[in-house]
């Protein structure tokens, strides 16, 4: 199943690892991120989203078989969607403002 579009409206922020995350009952790790955002419940870890890419809005967070992509550049993302199209489980989602 993929990212939810409605996580802003239909979870509330919690602090996961130090960071600020949408969370609700069913999810164990949260969704980071607001205009680029990963859903660390669904995100495997493979880093197709990092190689692919152009401006480098993601990251590792954590490491070995716990690790996520995360947004850490949001403000630098040009809307490609690239990473969307690359993610196996459909764990990220970009909206334009």
């Amino acid at each position: 199943m993929p990212i939810d579009p409605n996580f802003q409206a239909s979870r509330t922020t919690k602090v996961y690892e130090n960071l600020k995350v949408w969370k609700n009952d069913t999810s164990s790790l949260g969704i980071y991120g607001t205009d680029v955002a990963v859903d660390f419940d669904l995100c495997v870890g493979d880093g197709a989203c990092i190689e692919v890419c152009p401006v480098n809005v993601f990251d590792w967070q954590s490491a070995g078989a716990d690790r996520k992509a995360i947004p850490v550049r949001e403000r630098d993302c040009i809307y490609c969607f690239g990473c969307e199209a690359v993610c196996p489980k459909f764990a990220i989602r970009v909206t334009k403002p």
